[in-house]
């Protein structure tokens, strides 16, 4: 019961430094919005791990064959996928603001929509299969499948590019100065945390689910 509380303060805290650190009012609007960046960035991040601990988990279900792991692999991707739609939509707030549209076929936009696409007819193909352990099995390759177009559509794509090839900020995290730092790293702390909580909470009901499926073919 500790571990939420510490969360929800912990989140809560973040928010408020997020809109405590005031703007930077010098005729660039990147620097105008810098609020948002205190959550899309971090948020973004924690998609991330999301799908790291998804990829693990679904290894571990194939290595130990234990179902709480496949759980834990579906509750973090599911989890991962709702923060990328918060990401996505943070981030189409962030870019009507300063390039003026929501949609402006940004490589980086383009690469967490196709995250979120993949994510979404990867749960479909999980779905279709009925046998348990053929869905586990399938699962564990979707998991790893998924986060490897993750990371290269939101990490290496852009990259690979020239520099004038994206409007997108880089090196953000790395590059802003001390009170931006803290005020992102603060907030990336507090949405792995939130992620490792809705997640853990997430596969619980589908342990609960999974059994009650077993008992009703039993």
């Amino acid at each position: 019961m500790v571990f939420p509380f510490v969360v929800g303060i912990w989140v809560t805290a973040g928010i408020l430094i997020g809109f405590a650190v005031p703007p930077i009012h010098d005729g660039n609007l990147i620097l105008r919005t810098r609020q948002i960046a205190f959550f899309h960035v971090p948020m973004a991040i924690a998609m991330e791990v999301a799908f790291l601990m998804a990829a693990w988990y679904g290894i571990s279900w194939l290595r130990t064959r234990q179902p709480r792991y496949d759980a834990l692999s579906l509750a973090y991707a599911e989890v991962g996928t709702v923060f990328c739609v918060i990401a996505t939509i943070t981030g189409a707030i962030f870019a009507r603001t300063n390039w003026g549209a929501y949609w402006s076929w940004d490589p980086q936009q383009v690469g967490i929509v196709t995250t979120l696409l993949t994510y979404a007819a990867l749960f479909a193909l999980r779905g279709a299969v009925e046998d348990e352990d053929k869905k586990r099995n399938l699962w564990a390759v979707y998991a790893i499948i998924g986060l490897i177009v993750a990371i290269f559509s939101t990490m290496v794509y852009r990259r690979l590019l020239p520099d004038n090839a994206t409007l997108h900020p880089s090196n953000t995290v790395i590059t802003s100065d001390a009170l931006n730092k803290f005020a992102l790293w603060f907030n990336v702390i507090g949405y792995i945390m939130l992620l490792v909580w809705m997640a853990k909470l997430r596969s619980r009901f589908e342990m609960a689910s999974q059994r009650l499926r077993e008992v009703q073919w039993a």
